[in-house]
């Protein structure tokens, strides 16, 4: 099984908390630190309805009982941190994927994908307000802080072409 959404939502939290102590501000430090634990919790959710439906193993032996193989995520949460513009900038295109992802799942004929995907959706779209407002911030702020946006833009935007993944016969609909 092969949850692109599910396993960038397992990894891109762990590159948030690298930020924990060194973000611009404590209250940035925090709202970053919960959006990674925003997205664990909704890999879990999904990873766990998963071992039921297989009838084996649990959350854990799904993220971490695989091969190398069976990762994929986004490209896009595998590029280095940086400075405070990429990890916003990476954000943002995360983001805007996710309330896309949750928006068609929430009308899943799977009752329970519904019921993850309607929880997940208010939390991303305050991920997207909160990365839309500070991509806006920085963008419309001094000419340093709008050349390091655009610099984030233009360098991660090569790696958005993953985030409308193609899906693949026995790809998992998360």
């Amino acid at each position: 099984m092969r949850c692109v959404s599910v396993i960038t939502a397992w990894c891109w939290p762990q590159r948030l908390g690298a930020w924990c102590g060194h973000a611009p501000e404590l209250e940035i430090d925090l709202a970053l630190a919960n959006i990674g634990l925003d997205l664990l919790g909704q890999a879990r959710n999904f990873l766990s309805y998963a071992a039921e439906l297989a009838g084996s193993g649990d959350e854990d032996t799904l993220a971490y009982g695989r091969d190398e193989r069976q990762y994929g995520n986004l490209l896009l949460v595998e590029q280095p941190n940086g400075n405070f513009a990429d990890t916003i900038a990476r954000q943002f295109f995360i983001d805007a994927w996710h309330v896309a992802l949750f928006t068609r799942l929430v009308n899943s004929r799977d009752a329970q994908i519904a019921a993850i995907a309607a929880k997940g959706l208010k939390e991303v779209r305050y991920h997207l307000r909160f990365s839309r407002g500070w991509l806006e911030r920085l963008g419309n702020g001094t000419e340093v802080s709008a050349q390091k946006m655009q610099q984030a833009v233009d360098d991660l935007w090569r790696f958005t072409g993953g985030v409308v993944p193609r899906r693949r016969a026995g790809d998992c609909p998360c």
